[in-house]
C-alpha cells in the first residue's frame, strides 16, 4: 500500500497544528517555521463550508518552493465540519458530496498528503443507513484518489456523541469494508475524541489496546495521521472539547504514554488546542517536543 509518511523515517517527531490559508499558503508555511512545526493542517475552504479561494499557478509554485524550505514533512487538509456524508437530508446530503470532490480535487492541486473528514451524522433513524450514505458519497471519488499526486482520505476517528458515526472502530471498518478496502482510504486518529469514546491513554494497557484494535479493525497501514488534543472531558463521556496540551483529563501521564508506543509516536502529529492567535501553538509544539526529549533521557 503506498503510503504518504514513511515512519521509518521519522526520527524526531512530525507535529505541526492547523493554520489558516487565508492569506495564502506561503504564508501559512511561514507560520509553521515560526511556531517550530515540521506539518500542517489547513482548512482547503472557509471552515463554514464556503466557496474556495482560488489559488493560481504561482502561488502554488511559491508554496512548493516554501513548503520544501520550511521542512514541512507532512500536510493535510481538513473538510468543513458542516460537511456531513451522512445527511438524511438531500440538499445537505448533495452540498457535501460536492464539497468532497472539490476539497480532495485542491488537495491534490496544492500536493497535500491527505484529506480528512468527520464521517458524518445520521442524525434521525436507523445508523446504519447513515453509514449506507457516506459509503455512497465516497464512492464517487474513489478514482480521483487513484490518479497521480492524489492525496490520502481519512476518516476521522469520533468521540461517539449524539447521532455522529465514527465513535466505534467497527463503523470506520463498516466503511471500509462497504467501499471494498481502497489502497488510499484510511483513519485519521484523534486523542481528544478517542479518550471520549472510552480509550484512556492515562493507561499503558489501553494504549496498547487501541492499536490492537485498530490493526483488528481497520489495518494499521490505513491509520496514517493523529489529532493531538487534551480533553476538557473525563474518559468515556461522549464529550468533544479540546484542551490544551497537559492541562485537561488526558494530561502530562496520557501523552506520555502515547509517545512510548512506537507506532503512535510515528504518525504525523497534527494539534487542534484551543488558542487565541495561531502563535499560541509554539508553545503547545514545545511542550509535546520538551516531553519527548524527556522520556528519551529516562525522565
Amino acid at each position: 500500500m503506498d503510503m504518504p509518511f514513511d515512519p521509518s523515517q521519522a526520527g524526531s517527531l512530525v507535529v505541526g497544528c492547523h493554520l489558516s490559508v487565508a492569506k495564502g499558503f506561503p504564508a501559512a508555511a511561514g507560520v509553521a517555521v515560526q511556531v517550530g512545526a515540521n506539518a500542517l493542517q489547513f482548512f482547503p475552504r472557509n471552515p463554514r463550508g464556503g466557496a474556495q479561494r482560488q489559488v493560481s499557478e504561482a502561488e502554488r509554485a511559491q508554496w512548493l518552493e516554501r513548503r520544501e524550505e520550511a521542512g514541512l514533512r507532512y500536510t493535510i487538509a481538513h473538510i468543513p465540519y458542516t460537511v456531513n456524508l451522512a445527511s438524511p437530508k438531500p440538499a445537505a446530503y448533495e452540498f457535501a458530496r460536492r464539497v468532497l470532490r472539490e476539497d480532495l480535487e485542491r488537495c491534490r492541486w496544492v500536493g497535500a498528503d491527505a484529506a480528512v473528514t468527520h464521517p458524518g451524522s445520521y442524525v434521525e433513524g436507523d445508523p446504519a443507513d447513515g453509514t449506507r450514505r457516506i459509503i455512497a458519497a465516497i464512492e464517487p471519488v474513489l478514482p480521483l484518489l487513484e490518479e497521480p499526486g492524489a492525496p490520502w482520505l481519512l476518516l476521522e476517528t469520533m468521540s461517539g456523541q449524539g447521532s455522529e458515526i465514527g465513535g466505534r472502530l467497527e463503523e470506520l471498518r463498516a466503511i471500509l469494508e462497504g467501499l471494498g478496502w481502497p489502497p488510499r482510504v484510511g483513519v485519521c486518529l484523534d486523542t481528544c475524541h478517542l479518550f471520549a469514546a472510552g480509550y484512556d491513554w492515562r493507561d499503558p494497557a489501553q494504549v496498547d489496546r487501541l492499536v490492537e484494535d485498530l490493526d483488528r479493525a481497520v489495518g494499521w497501514e490505513r491509520v496514517q495521521a493523529l489529532h493531538v488534543n487534551d480533553s476538557k472531558f473525563p474518559c468515556g463521556s461522549r464529550r468533544d472539547r479540546h484542551e490544551k496540551m497537559g492541562q485537561g483529563e488526558i494530561g502530562r501521564r496520557g501523552f506520555a504514554n502515547l509517545l512510548r508506543h512506537p507506532r503512535l509516536r510515528a504518525l504525523p502529529m497534527l494539534l487542534e488546542t484551543p488558542i487565541d492567535g495561531e502563535l499560541d501553538y509554539a508553545a503547545e509544539i514545545r511542550w509535546l517536543r520538551d516531553l519527548d526529549r524527556e522520556l528519551a533521557a529516562g525522565a
